[in-house]
């Protein structure tokens, strides 16, 4: 992930140089904004991928009760985080 932001960071700063008029501390920023929320991103889906394993294990939940539970989980958030989340395929 640091090869990637790094790689990322060079082309940023190569495109500022041909034609942004952002300044290197807006693309700095920019950049560490999205790392910051990819790393957001995958820190909530770590933590539901644990929780539906722990509803798997203490309940016993078959896939199509944990598929419903995500689908019914999904719904219930605001719309600017529902585009964050796709909704599983039905079992």
């Amino acid at each position: 992930m640091v090869v990637v932001a790094i790689r990322y960071m060079i082309l940023s700063v190569e495109r500022f140089k041909n034609s942004d008029n952002r300044s290197l501390e807006d693309l700095f920023y920019g950049v560490q904004r999205e790392i910051v929320n990819d790393l957001i991103d995958c820190a909530i889906v770590l933590m539901i991928d644990t929780l539906l394993g722990s509803v798997r294990e203490y309940f016993h939940a078959s896939e199509a009760q944990v598929t419903e539970l995500v689908c019914l989980f999904i719904s219930k958030l605001p719309e600017n985080w529902k585009i964050r989340f796709q909704m599983p395929k039905a079992v």
